[in-house]
């Protein structure tokens, strides 16, 4: 039996595909690897993994076209008139040069609906565009109807004023707007009237997410729909209105979204208090296509202490049955290690095998509540955190058992699966090597050079294992 070839190339645009090369001795194993042809963009739930229409196994790795869409126009970066297109092009070039594929694309339903019954068609249209410059570079998206503490007039965002009995004065730049949902009686009267027995409001909010879901189900590129994220319990006992209340809601709003998307994913998202306690009490949905979306903010923000909060999200998908996506996680750009503990989040990420989304990439002159979560200045400047966020991962494995791993300091990433017949597809970002790289392979064939930014490897017949070694020059 042959030897399985170990082999060492340098990665550089002179790399030139051709027929596989032979597997003994020190020749290179490139080849000419056309990427599969799927039947569509949609992912599937299989037990804890995401599946893709050849059943490769997924990994989701991004971030949240965040901040600046809370508040009109509605969309995450700044723009001129007349200069949508033109921004919006920049804008989602700078985060394919990142090596992503998703982005969380929040919308709210005071953007969708400002007046009752009159749905915006310009944002609607700015919306699809967003959407579509996304898959155009590669990158799936995730539909999340976002609010905090209710609505903007509130100190948040997410519902418009109509569904408010008697809306206040609007209140604006407000840092500690997480209290909110404690302290002040306009939010958690809106969310008690939200989740009654009968509620009109829920009534409404239904009818606009089903407008929602009939416009993208079939948008290429768009694989779930987040119901509502970091959702509050008005003045519930957050432990039984989790265990009851929202269960029954994300079963409910599950069977809804399925019935008119069927391949469609849903991401069920608990209360944002537990994104800081990293504990939840809301049971798993009913139905299929089910995805745990948590949050992760715990209050001691070690780098010693993420991978270990974050396998306790792993062990509810475990316990649910279902992937994970933790759909939010951030590090203030003013920190001085704010590179290093976003990189501790996404290595976290590859060990345990979860999929997730950095909150947030905005482009804007105007925050929201004097958060510095954002990657990006007004002038387009990249914070330092950037640097967490750039690395090579897997994107789809055609086999089992993975494991995957990048060290930032030594520049080395490292893939490992039993493989079965398909291609493996690999994120490499050129931002990740600006000098190049060497790479050792076993087990399989490579090509790197008809995708830009990604491995392509074909396996060995008869391979018992695929093990690939890259290392920064």
């Amino acid at each position: 039996m042959k030897k399985p070839a170990v082999i060492l190339l340098a990665a550089t645009a002179s790399l030139l595909p051709g027929a596989c090369s032979s597997r003994s001795g020190p020749s290179v194993p490139t080849c000419t690897i056309a990427p599969p042809t799927l039947s569509d963009w949609h992912l599937h739930a299989s037990g804890t993994q995401l599946l893709d229409t050849s059943n490769r196994v997924v990994f989701l790795r991004g971030v949240d076209a965040g901040g600046r869409s809370k508040l009109p126009p509605y969309v995450p970066f700044d723009f001129a008139a007349g200069q949508y297109a033109s921004v919006l092009a920049s804008y989602m070039d700078r985060a394919a040069s990142w090596g992503i594929n998703v982005m969380r694309v929040p919308f709210t339903w005071s953007a969708l609906e400002p007046t009752k019954g009159q749905d915006d068609q310009a944002w609607l249209a700015m919306y699809d565009q967003l959407l579509d410059a996304a898959w155009a570079h590669g990158i799936y998206t995730v539909i999340d109807f976002h609010q905090d503490v209710y609505a903007q007039v509130l100190c948040g965002d997410g519902f418009p004023e109509w569904t408010l009995v008697s809306p206040p004065a609007a209140m604006t730049d407000c840092p500690q707007w997480q209290l909110e949902y404690y302290n002040d009686a306009s939010v958690t009267g809106a969310f008690d009237k939200f989740w009654a027995q009968g509620s009109t409001v829920q009534a409404d909010y239904a009818a606009a997410w089903d407008v929602m879901v009939a416009r993208y189900k079939n948008k290429p590129g768009v694989i779930a729909f987040e119901p509502i994220n970091e959702p509050g319990w008005g003045t519930a006992n957050v432990t039984t209105f989790e265990q009851t209340t929202l269960t029954d809601f994300y079963s409910t709003m599950v069977a809804r979204m399925r019935a008119a998307a069927p391949t469609s994913l849903v991401f069920v998202d608990p209360p944002g208090v537990d994104g800081i306690t990293v504990t939840t009490s809301v049971g798993r949905p009913t139905g299929d296509g089910v995805v745990f979306a948590p949050h992760f903010y715990p209050l001691a923000a070690e780098m010693s202490e993420v991978e270990s909060g974050l396998a306790k999200w792993a062990a509810v998908g475990q316990s649910w049955n279902v992937p994970v996506f933790v759909g939010e996680f951030s590090v203030s750009n003013t920190s001085s290690t704010a590179a290093a503990l976003m990189s501790a989040h996404f290595s976290a990420l590859d060990t345990l095998g979860l999929s997730g989304a950095e909150w947030e990439y905005s482009v804007a002159t105007l925050g929201w509540n004097g958060e510095t979560d954002g990657m990006v200045a007004a002038d387009g400047t990249e914070y330092p955190v950037v640097q967490g966020v750039i690395r090579p991962f897997a994107e789809a494995v055609a086999g089992s058992a993975i494991t995957q791993s990048f060290d930032t300091t030594s520049g080395a990433f490292d893939l490992a699966f039993t493989p079965v017949t398909g291609i493996t597809q690999i994120s490499l970002p050129a931002r990740a090597f600006p000098s190049g790289y060497n790479m050792t392979l076993t087990g399989a064939c490579v090509d790197a050079a008809t995708v830009p930014g990604e491995l392509l490897l074909q396996p060995d017949s008869g391979a018992a294992q695929v093990s690939l070694h890259v290392t920064a020059k």
